[in-house]
């Protein structure tokens, strides 16, 4: 595109300037939280910009014969051209439109990038050399930047709020008071609205088949929901539901041990006996009608751009729920930061994105390393990063043991994790959309199965029921 082509407003950026050098530099502050040098057409514009910020910066004022000094001194009023510079100061004498001015500018300098990204992806398009999704990845990243650099500073006047957006907000806020995620114990203490959930918790607690469970249970009640896993394959997730269904609808004959439970592991290895299959059959054709909004990303050696970037697409209409498994395990391209900063790097972006976006982002994170004696604690997240400060509820899930029984004793642990169903507590560290809590769940890991249960189940002696209802 032409030079001559390209969106300026060159009288607005005169009188810009020309207002800039009135009242003292009363409107300076403003303009200069607003524009860059760079967001000026005219290249002389742009130093005569720079020099008025300067001298305002020394003098804490600003007017036609300081500016003028300092440009003589260094030598730029000649290359600017005294003619150039009388135009300008004699463009206006008042500074009641130069927000409008500036904002105009700031529009203006925003299509010419815009421009620019079009000529790039052209190029890149043209030439054949670069696949079409780093083609993609290139320009999402260059508008990013243009809509970053471009946009108006994120603030928000007090009564402007309440006068523009509080109602708007408020309003948005409802849709999701009636949002459940399934777990009846969970749905009477959280509100499950946007924001950053982590769940954190030790290996063989089952943070896996919890969280795709409750994107199931979400995607049942009409969500659109997306998994994203790095360890686990779509073949091994959609099997946890088969295995779940079939066992609730088998649990009377599993509870009288007439047959053995159908796991998600013998269903991918094929071993449907008799007994199983006119049950599976079902599950699976009622799975292929459902039409839920369920959905698996698989993720390889993507880092969090490149997950970003698959994201977005998914983000235009309805803000999705979406499941990272798990944060620990996101590749990072830098070789130059430690794992925490990488981490911290990592969740800063979620969060943002997901600000950004109005998304649901459930990132599941390990526990550094401790024994299933400690009580989770946010000091089980320690090296996982600064997790706590970003995100808006902390969940960590953990082994129940009775009161008085020691979690130092070994055989006691070796119990709570080889119990049939397992007893398991989600502890809720931090909620910003209320107060801490704990619910507790039977855990039929055989099924990949949780089922939400009072406290007072777990009261007395050791469960060892294998009663399953859903």
């Amino acid at each position: 595109m032409g030079t001559a082509n390209l969106p300026k407003v060159d009288e607005m950026e005169k009188e810009l300037l020309s207002a800039m050098m009135l009242k003292d530099g009363l409107i300076i502050p403003s303009i200069a939280a607003t524009l860059k040098a760079e967001d000026f057409y005219d290249e002389k514009h742009r130093e005569l910009y720079e020099v008025i910020k300067e001298v305002y910066s020394d003098t804490g004022t600003s007017n036609i014969l300081l500016v003028a000094d300092k440009l003589k001194k260094r030598g730029m009023l000649e290359k600017i051209g005294l003619e150039k510079f009388q135009e300008i100061v004699g463009a206006t004498f008042t500074t009641a439109y130069a927000a409008i001015f500036a904002s105009k500018i700031k529009e203006k300098a925003g299509l010419r990038r815009m421009a620019e990204v079009g000529d790039i992806m052209k190029k890149d398009a043209s030439s054949d050399k670069k696949p079409l999704e780093e083609i993609l990845k290139e320009a999402e990243r260059m508008m990013m930047e243009v809509k970053n650099e471009t946009a108006p500073p994120n603030i928000s006047c007090f009564s402007e709020y309440f006068a523009e957006k509080f109602q708007k907000n408020i309003e948005k806020m409802t849709e999701y008071g009636e949002r459940k995620t399934g777990y009846e114990n969970v749905d009477k203490e959280q509100i499950f609205s946007p924001g950053l959930y982590v769940l954190g918790g030790l290996p063989a607690l089952g943070k896996t088949t919890f969280a795709w469970q409750m994107l199931e249970q979400l995607a049942k009640s009409g969500e659109k929901c997306i998994y994203c896993s790095y360890e686990m394959s779509e073949f091994e997730l959609f099997t946890k539901s088969v295995s779940r269904e079939v066992y609730r609808r088998e649990s009377a004959n599993y509870t009288r041990e007439i047959i053995k439970p159908l796991t998600s592991a013998a269903i991918r290895r094929g071993e449907l006996s008799e007994e199983h299959l006119e049950k599976f059959l079902e599950v699976k054709a009622e799975f292929e009608q459902s039409g839920i909004d369920l959905n698996v990303m698989e993720m390889e050696e993507q880092d969090i751009d490149e997950l970003i970037f698959k994201l977005r697409r998914y983000c235009v209409n309805k803000a999705p729920v979406i499941v990272l498994d798990y944060l620990q395990i996101i590749p990072v391209k830098s070789k130059e930061i430690s794992a925490k900063q990488a981490i911290d790097e990592t969740v800063r972006k979620l969060k943002n994105f997901q600000r950004d976006t109005g998304a649901t982002f459930i990132v599941i994170s390990s526990f550094n390393r401790q024994n299933y004696a400690q009580q989770v604690a946010f000091e089980s997240f320690k090296e996982s990063g600064n997790i706590e400060y970003s995100a808006d509820v902390v969940w960590g899930l953990q082994l129940y043991f009775d009161e008085g029984m020691s979690r130092e004793n070994r055989e006691n642990v070796e119990r709570a994790k080889n119990a049939t169903p397992r007893r398991v507590e989600l502890k809720c560290l931090k909620n910003r959309q209320g107060k801490n809590y704990s619910c507790y769940f039977k855990y039929y890991s055989a099924v990949d199965a949780f089922v939400s249960c009072d406290k007072e189940d777990f009261q007395g002696k050791q469960s060892k029921s294998k009663r399953l209802v859903i």
